[in-house]
């Protein structure tokens, strides 16, 4: 017997102000397959605590999406897996770029949820998940570097 991919709870834990009057929350994402707890330190909602309003399980009930503050990410319950549709990258000099992430070569197609996303970041099992997002972020602040520096 299959076990279903279910969304049994979501915890927020209070992050403090993240700007004037606004406060922020990261999440916990309890399902029937385990937890994420990856994004729990992560500002997620900021300035309300609806998180239906950035939670959508997927018709065929496997992936969660989770839009973000500053980022959107696309979770596989069954396989306890991550992948980044998009994220925010900041340079050093206060360059800002918000922008849907590619890195390396997995590309897949997810439907079932209000729209369509195409994900060019593979799916990541939580433990390394920060290594590998890290790595891409290292990569894209020097190639935004170069770009500002070619200026």
């Amino acid at each position: 017997m299959k076990r279903e991919a279910v969304l049994e709870d979501v915890e927020l834990n209070p992050l403090g102000e993240i700007r004037m009057g606004c406060d922020a929350y990261g999440v916990t994402l309890k399902t029937s397959f385990g937890d994420f707890d990856v994004f729990k330190n992560i500002p997620i909602l900021i300035g309300h605590t609806d998180h239906s309003k950035c939670i959508e399980q997927s018709k065929c009930n496997r992936y969660l999406l989770l839009r973000g503050e500053f980022g959107t990410y696309i979770l596989d319950i069954k396989d306890q897996s991550i992948s980044v549709y998009k994220t925010t990258i900041r340079g050093e000099n206060n360059e800002w770029s918000e922008e849907q992430a590619i890195f390396g070569k997995d590309k897949i197609h997810i439907n079932g949820f209000s729209r369509h996303y195409y994900l060019q970041f593979p799916f990541v099992r939580q433990a390394s998940f920060y290594e590998v997002l890290g790595k891409y972020e290292v990569l894209r602040k020097e190639q935004i570097q170069a770009a500002v520096d070619a200026l």
